[in-house]
Order: structure tokens, then C-alpha cells, then sequence
């Protein structure tokens, strides 16, 4: 035993020596012993408290439906490549949104993404 902790748990309890040293003895004994040992005398109600007391993780969240903005001046430029290209003779696909055009140019399969970069921090 540790001096020390003899010494704090008589300040700390107010009580003798030797129940100082007791008590020390038992904890050492029931932090060797498994969980299962340690809550074998809980009732039925005080187990289940133990078990809701120590769960972790968090709630599921429910995922917000967000509706998706349009940008008009990106949809407006894409259309804009989307003419040049089929005045070209490229074999274009319907649009899905305004950012991607996918379309076939003299047997090859390519794609444009447009992409808005947000203005620089100051």
C-alpha cells in the first residue's frame, strides 16, 4: 500500500488508519474483478440502469431535404457550349443540371464540368 493514499483517504473519510487501509484493500479487489463479477449482486432494474447510463453514440439524425439552388449563369453558359457544340456535329446528352454537359464528338465520349469559384479572402 501506498503511504500517500493511506494518508489522503484518512484525511479526505475521517477515519481510522485501519479503515483507511480496508478500504483501499477492497478497491483494489473490485478494479481486478471483470465486469460481470462487479455487477453480479445488481437486481434486474439496477442492471438495466447501469446499461443505459453507459451507452455511447449519438442519436440518429434524420437527413433535411435541402432544395438545390439553380445558377442561372452557370445553366446559361453551359447551353451556350452545348449550341457551339452541336454546331459542331457532337452528338450531345440531355442536361441532368447545369453544371455537367456530357456529349460524343467523331466516335469519343467526353464531358465538360463548369465549375464557380467563390471570390478570394481578403
Amino acid at each position: 500500500m501506498n503511504e500517500e493514499r493511506i494518508q489522503k483517504m484518512m484525511k479526505t473519510l475521517e477515519c481510522s488508519r485501519e479503515e483507511a487501509i480496508q478500504l483501499l484493500k477492497e478497491d483494489e479487489e473490485i478494479d481486478k474483478m471483470s465486469v460481470k463479477e462487479a455487477q453480479s449482486d445488481l437486481t434486474a432494474e439496477q442492471k438495466k440502469a447501469v446499461k443505459s447510463a453507459s451507452k455511447v453514440g449519438s442519436k440518429k439524425r434524420t437527413p433535411v431535404k435541402r432544395e438545390r439552388k439553380v445558377d442561372k449563369i452557370k445553366k446559361e453558359i453551359i447551353n451556350c457550349i452545348r449550341v457551339l457544340l452541336e454546331g459542331m456535329g457532337a452528338i450531345t446528352e440531355p442536361l441532368k443540371n447545369e453544371t455537367d454537359l456530357h456529349f460524343t464528338f467523331k466516335g469519343d465520349s467526353y464531358s465538360v464540368k463548369l465549375i464557380k469559384h467563390r471570390p478570394p479572402k481578403k
